[in-house]
């Protein structure tokens, strides 16, 4: 089987993530990939080629687009004769759609008689609305026009995402959900990690570490975060915050500005972005979501892979995720917030070990990539099939 894969950027996020693990865990089964990246964003690029896939850029920029990046891609697509173009996210599933059905057409009229399926992926839980983005809500309205003759399939990460774009005007009959696998052989419990990393940032052995971790987007809801944090701060003088994420670091003024009014400069400790998260994440003793919207959090999945208990937001399917292994509070309220904080840092290091142990077997037992994997391969078999197409 071979895919190309359309997805709007490789900088370092949840799809883009999702992207590297399916190509990783599908290359044993002798799967050919093919990535390209709309835009010149390659951060993932290596990552990717590491993996066994072949990743191009297309280079296009924000703006008005050029007819020429769609001939190319199309291009692209046809010398490349896949079984499978998959897409990632609206400006992919638009853009990705209308090169894969050009190809369709230049296939069938060089007479290859080869045939492809089409599959657009939904990553937001959320419709975007103008407040997000007058192009992004473009794009969403134009993908529910054309989602009922366009794709083959329109997979959603999560069951919320479901529900809204389908509410939206996507076409449900071609919809499904198939949430993302993690990496439960990268992301382990590491007994060493946390005295490492205490050492790391200079801390005593007697504090607790907090760990949040996503882009510095309104999304993610830093503001609630810290109203949150300065709360437990006030109440548990050994929390320390430790927040990674693209500009999540000194350089951002209006986060070190909501730090410095809160009295939280001490206590938080802005890594930035990193590469390393799987060495990282078992040396929390909590991972923190504090998102207003999500599908199914990739960080989330992780921390619990590593064995760390989690207090995240009602968003998305992250209660679904996160279920009875650690604690769910509705987001935007950063009083529930940290009272959930607050209960999960007064337990012993003993209990909140007992609850990440309960937490990994959750993941391996239900989200392991192996699993998203057989999913994928299953529907995209069985698209192939419809077309009278044999593996």
């Amino acid at each position: 089987m071979k895919i190309v894969h359309v997805i709007s950027g490789l900088r370092v996020g949840g799809a883009e993530t999702a992207l590297l693990n399916l190509v990783s865990e599908s290359r044993e089964a002798g799967v050919r990939h093919l990535v390209i990246s709309l835009s010149s964003a390659d951060a993932m690029a290596e990552r990717l080629r590491a993996a066994g896939a072949e990743v191009r850029l297309l280079g296009m920029r924000p703006g008005i687009p050029n007819p020429l990046h769609l001939v190319r891609l199309t291009q692209w697509i046809v010398a490349a004769r896949p079984d499978i173009v998959q897409t990632w996210m609206y400006h992919a599933d638009l853009l990705g759609g209308g090169a894969a059905l050009l190809a369709r057409l230049a296939l069938r009229i060089n007479g290859s008689g080869h045939r492809l399926a089409l599959v657009w992926g939904i990553r937001r839980t959320e419709v975007p609305t103008v407040k997000v983005g007058v192009l992004l809500k473009l794009l969403a309205r134009v993908c529910a026009m054309t989602s009922n003759w366009m794709p083959d399939q329109i997979i959603c990460c999560a069951e919320a995402a479901f529900r809204t774009h389908a509410d939206y005007g996507y076409a449900r009959a071609r919809m499904r959900v198939i949430h993302n696998g993690f990496d439960i052989q990268k992301f382990v419990p590491d007994a060493t990690a946390r005295a490492s990393f205490l050492g790391e940032l200079g801390l005593p052995a007697r504090s607790i570490l907090i760990g949040i971790v996503g882009r510095a987007n309104p999304a993610k809801d830093y503001d609630n975060f810290l109203r949150a944090a300065a709360l437990l701060h006030q109440r548990v003088a050994d929390c320390h915050f430790v927040m990674i994420g693209r500009e999540v670091d000194d350089r951002n003024e209006p986060l070190a500005r909501s730090m410095g009014e809160l009295g939280l400069r001490g206590a938080c400790h802005l890594l930035g972005s990193r590469n390393n998260l799987h060495e990282i994440m078992p040396a929390f003793d909590i991972l923190c979501l504090s998102s207003r919207t999500e599908g199914l959090p990739t960080v989330v999945g992780e921390a619990m892979a590593c064995g760390v208990p989690c207090v995240v937001t009602d968003v998305g399917d992250t209660g679904q995720l996160v279920g009875d292994t650690g604690r769910i509070v509705p987001p935007c309220d950063s009083v529930r917030l940290a009272g959930a904080l607050q209960e999960m840092a007064m337990l012993s290091r003993d209990q909140r070990r007992d609850l990440g142990k309960v937490a990994r077997e959750r993941i391996v037992q239900s989200f392991s990539i192996a699993a998203c994997w057989q999913k994928y391969r299953d529907m995209y078999t069985m698209l192939l099939r419809a077309k009278g197409v044999t593996l």
